[in-house]
């Protein structure tokens, strides 16, 4: 729709304040001056001739340069449409229109004008498209004034329907920064809607003063000194649905004066026309200027809210001739602030529901509102703090008396200064309990930074008070337990960065977690670094990084560096804790100094060793007694009869009778010491029966068991790798797992003077019907694998050379074999291999 622009002709009416006036309805206003120039440019227009050319569609560049040629040659409207680029960047169709300004005599000051987006929704297009031709002056002068002027316009216009007639239709039109249209059937009596009087009489003043409204709102009236209507506009005949004869229809045949009532009463409200008929009456009789507000029934069927403005019109002698005034569309002020008043109500109901205390004060601290809460909280409303004399002297009832000269020095502060309040305070509930109070304010600024007034809030926090106090008693207990102890106790962050140590530890490593920073190291590995002995501190890392990762419980021996200087043995045990939802918040770590024992276990170890060795030197000559015993009577008699067959033989001549009795003896007694000895083998022969069939993993785990703590105390790593899947075997458990540990114990005792990492390892695999068992160690090496087999063969210098002879017959017995070979890049490997129980006669199998 084209909006019709109003005349600004005069003196004071610059092309700057016009585009302004527009700019408030349709945003993208513009000015210039007579040559065309740009003068103002609001945000949304293109300031400057290279702004257009820059925004313009190159297509249309031309064409928008020769229509403002032509309105600046003529002095005609501006109105061309042209494709411009938005603010997103794409292209899109606007309407550029403009108007002169004029001074009194008619010559050209300058031109304002806006741009509009023509591609953004509205009813326009299909407005002018459906308007009476005849009608559009009309509805453009309306438009204009909701405007230019910010209120509501009622109208009416002819509007184009299907069939090819025309109906009269009403609109609303809302001053908005886009128009907002609202079209309804308009009621009229056939095609004369309005009506004006025959002679305005002594109402002709007051007609122009109508007219003259007319111009600037819209919707006014004039009515001669009795009350009857002699003119009102269009719009006002429209926007109730009624004539000039209609409004001043008499419907009780009383005149309006006296008490009767007049047809425009039958558009009001109900609950608005006696009052406002009264009032009117009142204006009439004293002459008294009329103001007052009620809700009319407008053509569509619905109330909308209007202001009466009226005053009387006067001749030379101060005669009231009539009176003139206006109907204001207040509707949407009304509407809005009912919706201000009901979000008051929402809001006041929030204050006072939400469980906080609410309060403000003046800037100079006197109190000036309380909500619902903090009363019924203190059991006092706003009257008490005016009848105590103000805050301060409130103060002394409602706060704690060791409270009350600091909770008043710190408001005096923030009062003074500015700044924020907040004070953790006691105050009196209503039941006279003293509770433990956090109040907090802060200053409500005007725009020149002058404080309008404090808002503040009450929190009462009495049980937070009392479960923090709790909670430090309780973590002081906790201290006192942790120091007590008699173990070296350390909490770790999940990541097992150490967050606290009780004294203990601090004491025993010499310094305190704060001396780890700044090393360029994590806390953690400056513990580890720092006080692990370096033999054990691979190890060390790599068992503490494997629990971090997965969460398991650490556990382990290893030497620890006193603040003194001594590596100390050391037992140390983490486990994590963890949430409800299994995450770990933290881990704890206690630490005993096992040095005593560790060097007491040692010397038993070493105590048990020799008991042993001297107890086998006594079973050994027990049972070589035994057997000497057993064995030397055939050998006596064997050495007898020898003796006696050779004097026989000697004997002359020989008895070779006796000579062959005595010989016969003489195999007897062999023969006799041959069963005796074979008795004892039998002794110490185990069978068949005594095998089964079994994992061989089993045995790895129980011999690296056994070894593990010799192991570390020689501070070798043992590390053992088997199979999935490793098939059985037939053994005799207690050979095969002698010569397991026989070969662990040699692999252990060979890196005794190694420099290097001292690594033993075990490794259990299957292949080809063979279970192979390989253990490897990294110490000195063979300088020839195969004698050492042989018995009495020994590298060691306290040894008998039994063990690997021993172990290699066991294997044998058992149908394997056991070999030697070097390790690379260091060392020796010793591998034996064992047919799977599925290769062995069922026979060796016990049952």
């Amino acid at each position: 729709m084209t909006i019709a622009h109003p005349d600004l002709t005069g003196a004071g009416i610059t092309a700057a304040n016009a585009a302004r006036a527009v700019e408030r309805i349709l945003g993208n206003a513009w000015a210039a001056d007579i040559d065309g120039r740009l003068t103002y440019a609001n945000g949304g227009s293109p300031a400057g001739e290279a702004a257009w050319c820059r925004l313009a569609h190159p297509d249309d560049l031309a064409r928008i340069e020769a229509a403002w040629r032509q309105s600046l040659d003529t002095g005609e409207r501006l109105d061309v449409e042209h494709r411009t680029r938005r603010g997103d960047g794409r292209l899109g169709w606007a309407r550029t229109t403009g108007e002169p300004v004029r001074d009194g005599s008619g010559a050209i000051t300058g031109w304002y004008g806006a741009m509009v987006d023509i591609e953004a929704p509205g009813l326009a297009s299909e407005i002018e498209a459906s308007m009476h031709p005849e009608d559009r002056p009309l509805v453009e002068q309306a438009a204009s004034r909701a405007f230019f002027h910010g209120t509501p316009q009622v109208s009416s216009y002819r509007q184009l329907q299907p069939d090819g007639s025309y109906a009269w239709v009403e609109f609303r039109l809302e001053p908005q920064a886009s128009p907002r249209l609202t079209i309804a059937p308009a009621t009229a009596r056939g095609d004369d809607r309005w009506t004006v009087a025959s002679s305005f009489g002594e109402t002709e003043e007051a007609v122009r003063a109508a007219r003259a409204v007319e111009d600037l709102y819209g919707g006014a009236w004039a009515m001669d000194a009795t009350g009857q209507f002699t003119y009102a506009t269009p719009t006002a005949q429209t926007s109730i649905g009624m004539t000039l004869e209609g409004l001043n229809e008499l419907l009780d045949g009383i005149p309006f004066l006296e008490g009767g009532r007049q047809g425009w009463q039958r558009s009001w409200h109900p609950d608005d026309a006696p009052l406002a008929a009264d009032v009117l009456r009142n204006s009439l009789r004293t002459g008294e200027n009329c103001h007052f507000e009620y809700r009319v029934l407008r053509a569509n069927g619905a109330f909308v809210w209007h202001r009466v403005a009226a005053r009387p019109t006067r001749n030379a002698d101060g005669r009231i001739t009539g009176w003139y005034g206006a109907m204001l569309d207040i509707d949407v002020y009304r509407l809005t602030e009912q919706a201000l008043r009901e979000r008051e109500r929402r809001l006041q109901r929030l204050v006072d529901t939400v469980p906080i205390q609410i309060w403000c004060v003046t800037p100079d601290g006197e109190p000036a509102y309380i909500n619902k809460t903090m009363t019924d909280y203190i059991g006092l409303d706003l009257a008490f703090f005016d009848a105590q004399g103000g805050l301060r002297e409130a103060i002394g009832t409602i706060v704690h008396p060791d409270d009350r000269t600091l909770l008043a020095n710190a408001l005096h502060h923030s009062f003074t200064t500015g700044e924020p309040f907040h004070l953790h305070y006691r105050n009196r509930r209503h039941d006279g309990a003293w509770r433990w109070t956090e109040g907090q304010a802060a200053p409500f600024r005007a725009s020149d930074g002058k404080i309008v007034q404090w808002y503040g809030v009450n929190v009462d926090i009495e049980d937070m008070v009392v479960a923090q106090d709790s909670l430090r008693q309780s973590e002081q207990q906790f201290r006192q337990l942790v120091e007590t102890l008699p173990a070296m106790i350390d909490c770790a962050a999940p990541d097992g960065e150490p967050i606290f140590r009780s004294q203990q530890l601090r004491e025993y490593l010499g310094y305190d977690l704060d001396a780890l920073d700044g090393t360029g190291k994590s806390r953690l590995a400056g513990t580890l670094d720092a006080g692990v002995h370096p033999d054990d501190l691979a190890a060390v890392k790599e068992d503490y990084g494997l629990s971090l990762r997965t969460g398991q419980p650490y556990a382990r021996k290893h030497r620890l560096r006193r603040h003194d200087g001594e590596y100390r043995w050391v037992e140390t045990r983490a486990a994590p804790m963890r949430s409800a939802d299994g995450t770990i918040l933290q881990w704890n770590v206690i630490c005993l100094d096992i040095d005593s024992e560790m060097r007491a276990e040692e010397e038993l170890r070493l105590a048990r060793e020799s008991l042993a060795r001297a107890s086998q030197a006594a079973s050994l000559a027990e049972l070589s007694a035994s057997i000497a015993h057993e064995v030397n009577q055939p050998l006596a008699a064997i050495v007898a009869n020898s003796h006696a067959c050779e004097r026989w033989l000697k004997a002359d001549p020989p008895n070779l009778e006796r000579a062959r009795i005595t010989a016969e003896r003489i195999i007897r007694d062999a023969n006799a010491a041959a069963d005796i000895v074979s008795s004892i083998r039998s002794l110490f022969k185990q069978s068949a029966d005594t095998r089964s069939s079994m994992g061989l993993d089993r045995l790895v785990a129980e011999a690296r068991e056994l070894m593990a703590e010799d192991a570390a105390r020689r501070r070798v790593r043992l590390t053992v790798q088997v199979s999935a899947d490793l098939p059985d075997v037939v053994i005799d458990r207690v050979q095969i797992q002698q010569v397991i540990i026989n070969l662990l114990r040699n692999g252990i005792e060979a890196m005794e003077s190694a420099t290097g990492p001292r690594d033993l390892r075990i490794d259990v695999s299957a292949a080809d019907g063979l279970v192979r068992t390989e253990i490897s160690d990294t110490g000195s090496g063979l300088s020839n694998p195969e004698t050492i087999f042989e018995p009495f063969v020994t590298t060691k210098g306290g040894g008998m050379g039994m063990g690997l002879a021993i172990s290699r017959s066991i294997v044998q017995s058992h149908g394997g074999r056991l070999w030697a070979e070097p390790n690379t890049p260091a060392g020796a490997r010793f591998i034996f291999t064992l047919p799977v129980a599925a290769n062995v006669p069922e026979t060796q199998t016990s049952p």
